[in-house]
């Protein structure tokens, strides 16, 4: 997987990768009290175009 997108705001991070089948890929992970919590979230061609349109 190729990471195209990070953000950290401590203990947060967000990640955006490119998966090997071309699929772009959320994640958002969490750091706290010794625990890390992911999130995945696989996205669809209509996910990117909301979020294009969101972030504009």
């Amino acid at each position: 997987m190729e990471t195209i997108f990070s953000s950290e705001h401590p203990p947060k991070t967000m990640e955006i990768e490119r998966t090997d089948d071309d699929r772009l890929r959320l994640v958002i992970s969490l750091s706290k009290l010794g625990q890390t919590t992911i999130l995945e979230y696989f996205l669809d061609d209509a996910d990117v175009e909301s979020l294009k349109k969101a972030l504009g």
